[in-house]
């Protein structure tokens, strides 16, 4: 290629790089002006606040900046103070904010983020039904954050949960479910990881069978 088309392609490529960031940077301003006009008691204002906290996050992933996790978390409490016990989207809010929480413990290491994201994913559990189909999507998220606990601290009683937790989402995943290899993938995760804590070879033994079920799965498909 010649070298005037190579930086013409250079420049193409970082004026889409930069339209993308205004677009983001203009989707955090649009939510933020969607939250300013909602009254406090509106009906609306927690998924308005959930939406700003989604694109904080967004934009902190693409640029670093830790101001925008910090008011992702601010905007996700408020949006979970907004929401009623019973309202059918807590759960989701919740995960939101445990996943604010997380990706902050991930950048500052503070343990009070990882706790705090560790008990808001419980509540996200606490609130879904049994046969709600997001179940599954609720007690990843909980076992998630509690074998990364686990890789802090070494307590043998979060990764023993993280497995009891991975098994349930494992059983409310339908068989043809296009999301039970995660599943299945977190399970066999945290049973390889007891099993090099502990050395059971009955973990690592069921870690086999659970890490071959989806390829089994895909083989029946064909």
């Amino acid at each position: 290629m010649p070298e005037g088309d190579a930086n013409v392609r250079q420049v193409s490529c970082n004026s889409a790089g930069e339209l993308a960031q205004n677009d983001l940077n203009r989707a955090v301003d649009v939510a933020n002006q969607a939250v300013d006009v909602t009254p406090q008691d509106h009906p609306d204002r927690a998924g308005r606040l959930n939406n700003l906290g989604n694109w904080l996050g967004t934009r902190f992933e693409r640029t670093g900046s830790i101001d925008d996790l910090n008011r992702a978390v601010d905007v996700a409490n408020q949006a979970v103070d907004a929401t009623p016990q019973d309202h059918p989207d807590r759960a989701i809010i919740l995960n939101n904010l445990g996943n604010s929480l997380g990706m902050r413990f991930e950048r500052t290491g503070s343990i009070d983020d990882l706790n705090r994201a560790v008990d808001v994913a419980n509540q996200a559990v606490d609130v879904t039904p049994q046969d709600h189909p997001d179940r599954a999507i609720s007690l990843n998220n909980l076992g998630n954050w509690l074998g990364t606990r686990f890789e802090r601290t070494g307590s043998i009683d979060d990764l023993n949960r993280a497995v009891d937790v991975a098994n349930q989402a494992v059983d409310v995943t339908p068989q043809d479910h296009p999301n039970r290899a995660i599943s299945l993938n977190n399970l066999g995760n945290w049973l390889s990881m007891r099993f090099e804590r502990t050395g059971s070879i009955d973990d690592l033994n069921r870690a086999v069978d659970v890490f071959i079920q989806p390829w089994k799965l895909a083989q029946y498909a064909i």
